[in-house]
């Protein structure tokens, strides 16, 4: 299509005002991607590291390098439409187009990469929870791990508190490997689930006897948590996967918009249009087969046109030459013609 000076200000006037709003989106996932690094990752590294921190800083970095892109375009953006005599954006704008082309390529590696870690991650956090609830009396980071975990979700043991009853938690020394013997050891908690929503004394030794001092009753009302953390922990990781991966399919959109129209205007630019040439020039988006074929067969036809005119020229300058060599041999004989006689 042919592409007017007008046309051509509009468009680039649109896309400029439109990365703003690309850029903010990717600023958000970088401040969201460390929020959640910091605080989800780090409770996820205790359990199964280091699955917490993978996700969030291939999307920060992914992120920061598309802000760099999208700055990069607002300039040649900017520069394309001043005199180009001063200012060619030619080879800008063809940078700007593959480089929208690789962060999009990135991006859906990213979106690929969290789906098929969100699915090795739901294996992981099972057997991470069951090991350092086992090693919690002995290994004081998964003591760390198992109280932030029980803490933030308002959970209690990987699928329940009773697993908690088959535990020695509270005392070092003992073996961790009860849970395969399913021995009771006895009914308590550990004090991380105390629930908060209960305004009593929270009960978590002797959890299923009756108390006469606290007027405790477990049969009516229990003063810890009762939900398992796992499916807590898993829903929140597939909640914040969910989230990153619609921001990304919607900055994807953009860029993939900004490519054809980035495009149009490199083509229609190199083809001389500016500010400069305000003349309408032929923009397109991918060369058409039957417009190269026709270029090809224009420069074939201009080759034998070339070739025949060269061929006319060394035969008349051949003739030429060789009707004045043999006048001047005639010439010559007459010349020499009295001298003989």
């Amino acid at each position: 299509m042919y592409l007017s000076w007008s046309s051509f200000n509009n468009i680039r006037m649109l896309l400029m005002a439109c990365m703003p709003v690309i850029i903010f989106y990717l600023i958000w996932l970088i401040n969201t991607s460390e929020g959640i690094r910091s605080e989800e990752g780090t409770l996820l590294d205790l359990v199964c590291w280091p699955d917490g921190n993978a996700i969030p800083v291939i999307i920060t970095c992914g992120s920061i390098i598309a802000v760099v892109i999208e700055l990069y375009g607002l300039y040649q953006l900017f520069k394309a439409g001043l005199p180009k005599r001063e200012y060619n954006v030619t080879n800008g704008l063809f940078y700007y187009v593959w480089s929208l082309i690789i962060i999009i390529i990135i991006f859906l590696a990213i979106m690929f990469y969290s789906g098929l870690q969100s699915t090795i991650i739901r294996a992981k956090i099972k057997g991470g929870i069951t090991k350092a609830m086992l090693r919690y009396a002995n290994h004081l980071p998964s003591k760390i791990a198992i109280d932030r975990l029980q803490t933030r979700f308002h959970c209690c043991g990987r699928v329940g508190y009773q697993e908690w009853f088959f535990i020695p938690w509270y005392s070092a020394g003992q073996s961790t490997d009860v849970l395969s013997v399913r021995k009771f050891v006895a009914d308590n908690v550990p004090y991380s689930c105390c629930s908060m929503d209960i305004m009593q004394p929270c009960i978590h030794h002797g959890v299923t006897k009756k108390g006469t001092i606290y007027k405790y009753d477990p049969s009516t009302q229990l003063t810890i948590w009762e939900a398992g953390c796992e499916e807590k922990l898993i829903s929140e990781m597939m909640s914040i996967s969910w989230r990153f991966n619609a921001v990304m399919s919607l900055i994807i959109i953009a860029m993939i918009l900004q490519v054809i129209a980035v495009r149009y205007l490199h083509t229609a630019y190199r083809n001389g249009l500016s500010a400069d040439n305000q003349d309408s020039c032929y923009a397109y988006l991918l060369r058409s087969d039957t417009k190269v074929a026709g270029r090809r067969k224009v420069v074939r036809k201009r080759k034998l046109r070339q070739a025949r005119t060269l061929h006319w020229v060394t035969a008349s300058y051949r003739r030429q030459y060789t009707t004045s060599s043999q006048s001047d041999f005639n010439s010559s004989d007459e010349l020499l013609k009295p001298i003989y006689e």
